[in-house]
């Protein structure tokens, strides 16, 4: 919509209005007296609140619309010259020829004696240089700028505008994050107006040809938005000379790869070797950042399993939207994939399980692991993995939790092969520990095995998806290794039956022979063979395999693995000290070592 302009007759004021004498230069008019004139010069349509910013030639105020009740701002340009007063009035006609959100929305435009005025759209908020006075803005911000300048700029382009020059100050920033563009005085529908010499006042962010005096083209202004992005994650204004632009994250190591990689590319010095155009910057950002501002648990579209992992990734990036940054894939197993990323709010590296598309076709399926991840969460205790959050969109549905820099005891064992016995020890402790913890919660974990149990960099036990195996289990089952194969499970698991804390028990005494081993106790590659092993007791002779092992702890293992559950240890706790019994019974006899091998000498058992 093109602004009215309304005009009073020449050379004189509206009613009630003197000619006002124009300010010395360089200095704005006095307040009181540029508030006085502007009232009375507008007349009662609008009430006068408060002046909001005053320049040598112009004031803005916020006003009060009193005959539709709304707040609007009313930019007042106060006589200078003819050449001056002509360039606010193209401004005024170049605003209103735009009509996009991102672009202040001009409701009309007058003339009364000696001022020009325009009315537009009051935005609640704050200016983008006051807003980075406060440090770097946060990721999820600079995401939104960046569409909302976008969208603004090729609105602007499609039209035959060039915006050329945007001042951080003249952004708005509303208290839900959305920009506001509010000056195009340097656009390049203003160009017949600008005054013989005038350059934009912030180099900064005006692209290096348009400082040289050219005329600039769509290209000139992906440098301005590079540039503005650049200052609103970093909280520095680049350097004038693009080869001297030092990376984001040499100023703010958490600023996204995308956003680094997407802003060096619009800083560049060539305009040919920018974006061509608004939206394939604005696309290049949707493709790798996303395109959601906020997230929502709900199945969508299902996207299949067996796409490549590149496009199936692509989608991910987009799902994740503005929450997270992925970073890199950790690991794939039977619910999901499990990614590094970067919670974009926090600024913290989390770990985040993306669960596989055909697991959550079914609602109720999705339901029941809320439940379950909501239950997990409240879980705390130094050995189990923290869960942040559950969220999904666009078919996905995933959690994010502590991320744990250190591999699963399954990789620990692939790659170093049996474990010390003070390491299983501590293994066997710290997990019995955050079992009992979970089961006094009424959580039985169901999927105790070695892919689930991380360790950490100082050597602590770290146990993740605890619960999350029910939720899951009618669609997948939450009896299986990373390989497939049911070799931790308990047999009731296998054979569908109720299972109760001691199936978790069962679980990490067959975890604790595989570190000790370096195999499952109960080898087999179906569920048939492992379970003939299991429910007729075939426990392996571990002390033929490890002499540091002691019969009181192969005692109390080979009790934990019984096929029968009241033949198992009854809690966590009663396992937890029978544990410690016998490893404080093996410290206090030394010679039992030398014993077992005096034994095995007498059998005709070779020594090492």
């Amino acid at each position: 919509m093109h602004p009215r302009v309304r005009r009073q007759p020449p050379g004189r004021a509206a009613s009630g209005s003197a000619p006002l004498t124009p300010p010395a230069a360089g200095s704005a008019p006095e307040p009181l007296l540029a508030f006085e004139r502007t009232r009375r010069a507008i007349g009662s349509r609008y009430r006068l609140e408060r002046i909001v910013a005053s320049a040598a030639e112009r004031v803005l105020f916020r006003a009060q619309d009193e005959l539709l009740r709304r707040p609007v701002s009313i930019r007042v340009n106060f006589y200078l010259d003819d050449a001056v007063r002509a360039w606010f009035r193209r401004e005024s006609e170049a605003l209103g020829q735009l009509d996009d959100p991102g672009i202040l929305h001009i409701y009309d435009a007058g003339v009364a004696g000696d001022l020009d005025y325009r009315v537009g759209k009051w935005v609640d908020g704050e200016g983008l240089r006051d807003a980075v006075r406060r440090g770097p803005r946060p990721i999820p911000s600079v995401l939104a700028l960046a569409r909302d300048l976008l969208g603004a700029l090729e609105h602007a382009h499609l039209r035959g505008i060039v915006l050329r020059s945007i001042s951080p100050s003249s952004i708005m920033v509303s208290a839900g994050g959305r920009a506001t563009v509010t000056d195009v005085r340097h656009c390049s529908y203003c160009l017949p107006a600008i005054p013989p010499g005038t350059r934009p006042p912030t180099p900064a962010f005006t692209a290096p040809e348009v400082r040289d005096g050219a005329p600039g083209d769509p290209a000139s202004d992906i440098y301005t938005v590079g540039a503005l992005l650049y200052f609103a994650v970093t909280g520095q204004e680049p350097a004038a000379d693009p080869a001297a632009v030092r990376r984001p994250t040499e100023l703010r190591p958490a600023c996204p790869q995308v956003i680094e990689r997407i802003v060096l590319r619009a800083l560049r010095a060539q305009p040919d070797m920018r974006y061509f155009t608004a939206a394939e910057m604005l696309e290049d950002f949707a493709s790798d950042a996303g395109t959601h501002d906020t997230a929502s648990v709900g199945l969508g579209t299902i996207i299949s399993a067996d796409e490549d992992r590149a496009r199936w990734e692509q989608r991910l990036r987009r799902a994740l939207g503005d929450d997270y940054e992925l970073l890199d894939l950790l690991g794939t197993g039977g619910f999901g994939r499990v990614y590094r990323v970067r919670d974009l709010q926090l600024e913290r590296l989390v770990a985040l399980k993306v669960l596989h598309p055909p697991l959550i076709r079914d609602p109720s399926v999705v339901e029941r692991f809320r439940r379950e991840a909501q239950l997990a969460a409240r879980l705390v205790h130094p050995n189990i993995v923290n869960i942040y959050e559950i969220g999904g969109r666009s078919g996905l549905i995933w959690y994010t939790m502590e991320l744990i820099d250190g591999p699963s005891l399954a990789q620990l064992v692939t790659r170093q092969g049996p474990l010390p016995l003070d390491q299983v020890l501590r293994v066997l402790r710290e997990g019995l520990s955050a079992l009992a913890h979970a089961h006094g919660l009424g959580l039985v974990h169901r999927d105790i095995k070695p892919e689930n149990l991380l360790i950490a960099p100082d050597g602590s036990l770290q146990i993740t998806d605890f619960g999350l195996a029910l939720a899951l289990r009618q669609k997948f089952g939450g009896a299986t290794s990373q390989s497939g194969t049911p070799q931790f499970a308990s047999p009731e698991q296998l054979l569908g039956e109720r299972v109760d804390q001691r199936s978790d028990l069962y679980s990490l005494a067959a975890v604790a022979y595989f570190a000790l081993l370096g195999r499952p106790p109960f080898p087999g590659l179906t569920v048939e063979q492992v379970l003939a092993r299991q429910t007729t007791n075939q426990l392996p002779d571990a002390i033929e395999r490890r002499e540091d092992l002691s019969d009181g702890l192969r005692e109390v293992l080979d009790r934990a693995l019984q096929a029968d559950p009241a033949a198992r240890f009854n809690s966590a706790a009663e396992f937890l000290q029978a544990v410690n019994r016998a490893a404080d019974t093996d410290a206090r006899e030394p010679v039992a070592d030398w014993a077992r091998a005096a034994a095995r000498w007498l059998r005709g058992s070779p020594l090492d």
